[in-house]
């Protein structure tokens, strides 16, 4: 990859990398499991893993998806690893007050230069 594609990269991600796990909060404050791909078109997709085992793809382009059979894979054995992290975050939900609390040090850093 060129300098200016890793920067251009790192700057659409918001600094996280691509092909690993990742916990965010998303746009409601609640935590996310997810991580950056690119797809066969090097196209940048957010998949996102629920607590329920579901997966989600994300794309800000509206065309058709290409997806290698290896990236098929990678995403599908990300799914373990989701699962777990989903296992820890579920520790720091509290039922009587149906809100996330105390999660915060299990938030990943992104990395932004």
């Amino acid at each position: 990859m060129t300098n200016a594609f890793d920067q251009a990269l790192q700057k659409a991600t918001g600094g996280y990398p691509v092909d690993t796990l990742i916990v965010t909060k998303n746009e409601d404050g609640e935590p996310e499991v997810s991580m950056f791909v690119l797809n066969a078109d090097n196209q940048l997709l957010h998949v996102s893993y629920d607590p329920e085992g579901g997966i989600i793809f994300k794309t800000a382009q509206q065309d058709e998806l290409l997806f290698s059979r290896q990236l098929l894979e990678t995403i599908a054995k990300m799914q373990v690893s989701a699962d777990r992290r989903w296992k820890e975050l579920q520790r720091h939900w509290v039922d009587d007050k149906a809100t996330w609390e105390g999660f915060e040090h299990l938030l990943d850093t992104p990395n932004i230069q």
